[in-house]
């Protein structure tokens, strides 16, 4: 059986560390979760649950993962934090691009709905020439963080604010610990984000992780009923908000370019839509992520036991690091990590 007596500390207290925490507290271990008080990439990002749809036919692994895990978020925590409609819309210009979705959303099993171009939904924009439900909706991710702290604390995990931590590995042993932190810590799960990278580098621990930037942005002038996006020609997204609509668009062979070029590609997006009139209203945001850069690691659920560490890494006792890539699948995550944990704990 595994040993539950040993003291689990995650450090980062986002979406996908809280996940890790309390799946990990119900499974009986004793856990701390710490967090910097920051604003990282979980409140800091386009707010969707995906159902994979917008993602079939170009990433299919990615949409799957997302339709399959997507449901593994607590009822109690999602609907609260819902903002607009429970479904959203995905449409398109010309109707070149429709049979590839709809070939690709009934490989995974996605459930979409055909309606009418003509819907009343659309009044505001230019009329698409197909349109379709999909079950992706907008979250207030500043509600489903708060919830998901209290579920945490109600789940027995000691939750550290503002805590700095400075990772230490010992070059004879191996161990990792972190300095200035009082309790015990047998095993440290670390899932801070973007901030991955720069924590390992205080170790020395070599890793195949990288930071990106993402740009996405908010405009005052729209006001969304529902999650939006046009799946031809540039991939527009508009995901409703409390106060105002968050805009995204896709990077170009991975990256985004300058202020000034994410800037310009979103307002010509939107004018292309007739959903532009004032270059006041949008306003350009970045975010920053932390994603493997190997082509096969799994890109919605990266987890790294560094007892056994993939090729690219460094040995390290006792510390795991997880990426969920998406917040969607972050109890998924949060599966793998405590699996890990479980197993770790059975070996000693």
């Amino acid at each position: 059986m595994p040993d539950r007596t040993k003291k689990i500390l995650v450090i980062g207290a986002g979406l996908c560390g809280l996940a890790i925490a309390v799946t990990a507290a119900r499974r009986g271990f004793d856990v701390a979760c710490a967090g910097d008080g920051r604003r990282g990439a979980s409140l800091a990002n386009f707010g969707q649950l995906h159902s994979g749809a917008v993602l079939a036919p170009v990433l299919p692994d990615v949409a799957q993962a997302c339709w399959h895990h997507r449901n593994e978020w607590p009822d109690e925590l999602l609907r609260p934090a819902q903002v607009g409609e429970a479904r959203g819309y995905a449409l398109f210009n010309t109707a070149e691009a429709v049979d590839r979705y709809r070939t690709a959303w009934q490989h995974i099993g996605i459930d979409v709905e055909e309606i009418n171009p003509s819907h009343p939904a659309f009044a505001a924009t230019r009329p698409p020439a197909a349109a379709f439900r999909v079950p992706d909706f907008s979250v207030d991710l500043d509600i489903l963080h708060a919830r998901l702290t209290a579920l945490a604390r109600d789940s027995g995990v000691s939750l550290l604010a503002r805590c700095q931590a400075r990772l230490r590995r010992d070059p004879e042993t191996g161990m990792v610990t972190v300095d200035d932190y009082g309790g015990r810590q047998d095993l440290i799960v670390l899932a801070a984000g973007a901030d991955i990278p720069d924590l390992l580098a205080q170790t020395g621990i070599a890793h195949t992780l990288r930071q990106r930037r993402i740009a996405w942005g908010r405009h005052a002038g729209i006001r969304p009923t529902a999650l939006t996006y046009w799946l031809d020609d540039d991939l527009l997204a508009i995901s409703p908000d409390r106060t105002d609509a968050r805009i995204g668009l896709p990077s170009i062979n991975g990256e985004y370019g300058t202020n000034e070029v994410e800037y310009a590609r979103m307002r010509t997006a939107l004018v292309r839509r007739g959903l532009h009139s004032s270059d006041a209203e949008l306003r350009l945001q970045w975010g920053t992520v932390c994603e493997p850069s190997t082509a096969r690691a799994d890109p919605t659920s990266f987890v790294a036991d560094l007892r056994d560490p993939p090729a690219g890494w460094s040995r390290a006792l006792s510390l795991l690091v997880a990426v969920p890539g998406k917040w969607t699948t972050a109890w998924h995550c949060a599966e793998r990590v405590v699996s890990s944990l479980e197993e770790e704990s059975e070996l000693n």
